[in-house]
């Protein structure tokens, strides 16, 4: 069942459990003001007819004679009439009306009314000269009875021809409110991996479906996002593996088919080991860049102290390079209240590889291999500056030097492979950080890392 259907359904449903309670309601209503209207008449009935019998002082029998002419033309009451001692004084038809129990109520109360499924009875406490007398009458509301009766009829007929045009409002209702909805869907249906960027059209009242739009398009973002970067990475991979492997293979089959002294095949294999290690290099700062592009909620973070991981980067940097580099560390502004002011949560693995690559790019193209690094705490954040006295970064570069594989005028100073800058505004991002660069071509670079707490 369609969810319009459904709605529909469901509030027909309701809509009638209401108009059943209401219906019944006036139902109730109606027939209790009916029984008392005729209990109103039927009392006077009765005392008309008691009057009658005591003030006219004709005949009993004569009395039941009118009484029962009458009844062929006119709703006239029956009625049973006892003494003060429950003795029963006249009365229109046998087995007289009443008996011990209900004259006592009488006594007792005055006034009783009672009914059954055809008459409705009234006993009264009725004085003629200072005698009591207890008067049991009865009749039937024929006029209220049909009354009552058709208004039941028409009742019923107007309830149920109500549920129909409730359930029929209710579905053109439903079907103009999930209209938008259904649309969405359509639209959904529209969208698949040939045109990621298209959107789903945001309405332009704020309410659920707003939200719900805005949220479909946030996630098809990530999904573009995630699929180019899939794409973007295959592509790039097939592309950059290309040169060093072709080169490997060239080496290996030149050695297999040229080489003719150990001589050669030593060259031939340092050729093809040198190509093997920048095939490796590329595949861990590739593994890096996957790594650094993880949604948050992917990545586990935990309680660290950034001034450890930048010691950690630092060693495993100098641990794992020929060249001697030269990395400095200091800290500023800090005294013994400040013991924990470098905790942070983050992810000690990614943030440790972008330290990294920023000392070793620092260090790489400075000509006394040197990097100082300064660490800060302000305003609910640390701060992060690594500094070089390197050959700079071309202003038209700068704007460039974060993409993926770019590498600007100085690419031949150093061989590289344009991923480890990428990798670190990646990760810092990751941890809602920001990243700024001032370089000055043949003073040097300043890096300056914000991550707040």
């Amino acid at each position: 069942m369609k969810l319009v259907t459904r709605t529909a359904l469901a509030y027909a449903i309701l809509t009638a459990f209401i108009l059943l309670v209401f219906a019944y309601s006036v139902y109730f209503v109606s027939e209790k003001n009916r029984k008392d209207e005729f209990f109103d008449r039927l009392d006077y009935k009765i005392t008309w007819r008691a009057e009658f019998i005591f003030d006219a002082q004709i005949n009993k029998n004569l009395i039941r004679f009118l009484h029962i002419k009458n009844k062929k033309v006119l709703n006239e009451a029956d009625i049973s009439v006892y003494d003060s001692n429950f003795n029963l004084y006249f009365s229109d038809n046998m087995p007289p009306l009443g008996n011990e129990k209900i004259l006592k109520s009488i006594k007792k109360n005055r006034s009783i009314n009672w009914s059954d499924d055809k008459y409705q009875y009234r006993g009264i406490l009725y004085t003629d000269s200072n005698r009591e007398f207890y008067i049991v009458g009865r009749a039937i509301d024929v006029t209220g009875l049909s009354h009552i009766s058709a208004f039941k009829e028409n009742l019923l007929y107007v309830y149920f021809i109500s549920i129909v045009l409730i359930f029929i409002i209710g579905f053109g209702f439903s079907y103009y409110t999930l209209k938008p909805l259904k649309d969405i869907i359509f639209q959904i249906r529209d969208i698949s991996e040939h045109n990621l960027n298209k959107r789903i059209i945001v309405p332009k009242a704020k309410d659920e479906l707003y939200e719900l739009t805005q949220t479909f398009n946030t996630t098809f973002n990530r999904l573009e996002k995630s699929f180019n970067n899939h794409r973007n990475f295959v592509t790039t991979i097939s592309h950059e593996f290309r040169t060093p492997l072709s080169i490997l293979i060239a080496e290996i089959e030149l050695g297999k088919e040229l080489n003719q002294t150990i001589d050669d095949y030593k060259a031939s294999l340092d050729n093809a080991l040198e190509e093997a290690n920048h095939v490796s290099e590329l595949s861990t700062a590739l593994l890096n860049f996957a790594h650094a592009n993880y949604d948050r909620s992917q990545i586990k973070m935990s309680n660290i102290r950034i001034d450890e991981v930048l010691v950690d980067a630092k060693l495993n940097l100098l641990n794992k390079k020929d060249v001697k580099y030269k990395i400095g560390i200091s800290y500023a502004n800090l005294d013994d209240t400040d013991a924990n002011c470098y905790n942070y949560f983050g992810n000690p693995y990614l943030l440790q590889s972008a330290f990294s690559n920023i000392m070793e790019n620092a260090c790489k193209y400075s000509a006394d291999h040197c990097c100082d690094v300064d660490i800060n705490t302000a305003a609910n954040r640390i701060i992060l500056t690594f500094s070089d006295k390197g050959i700079g970064i071309p202003e038209t570069d700068l704007e460039q030097i974060y993409n993926l594989f770019y590498r600007g005028k100085n690419k031949n100073y150093e061989n590289g492979y344009g991923v480890g800058l990428s990798i670190v505004k990646q990760i810092v991002s990751l941890h809602n950080g920001t990243i700024d660069v001032h370089s000055t071509v043949g003073k040097g670079t300043i890096f300056t890392i914000t991550l707040p707490f």
